[in-house]
């Protein structure tokens, strides 16, 4: 069976923590990572080789940084004027030009892949909230029908 080989995308794959309940970053990704787990395997699939967060996007008026402590994934926000900053370095607050798409259901989510692809830019991502349906389907490229739970996995 084995691991599929790591998917080439145009585009990044970001934790929406903009109006998340949880926005300690650690306890996100940790549990949005079993959730997504937990998708994928009683699916019968696999996650494939460098399946990952590749970013955290939080709003600037509602972030801490002590939210982002221990999660060695760089931060960005989204200021009031709707820029993206980085906010990784403690003293750098530089704008970030991306085109930034929020997927909300699967719709969504294929209609900014194409479109990113489409666009064929390094600067573009699709920050996602913590929705382990919608995040194993950016992270394997199945689509919502390839992911549903095989009859031997329920509860697996």
């Amino acid at each position: 069976m084995g691991m599929p080989a790591a998917r080439e995308r145009a585009f990044e794959l970001w934790l929406d923590l903009r109006t998340a309940e949880v926005t300690f970053a650690q306890q996100a990704l940790v549990q949005l990572f079993y959730a997504v787990r937990r998708v994928v395997d009683e699916a019968g699939r696999a996650l494939p080789k460098g399946a990952k967060v590749e970013g955290l996007l939080f709003d600037e008026a509602r972030y801490d940084r002590a939210d982002a402590i221990g999660s060695d994934i760089p931060i960005f926000l989204q200021t009031a004027t709707g820029d993206i900053v980085n906010a990784t370095l403690r003293d750098g607050a530089e704008i970030v030009p991306v085109i930034l798409h929020a997927p909300i259901a699967s719709a969504d989510l294929s209609a900014a892949q194409v479109d990113l692809a489409k666009a064929n830019e390094s600067a573009g991502v699709i920050a996602m909230a913590a929705e382990p349906m919608l995040w194993a389907q950016a992270l394997t490229g199945l689509d919502e029908s390839e992911l549903e739970c095989l009859e031997a996995n329920e509860g697996a």
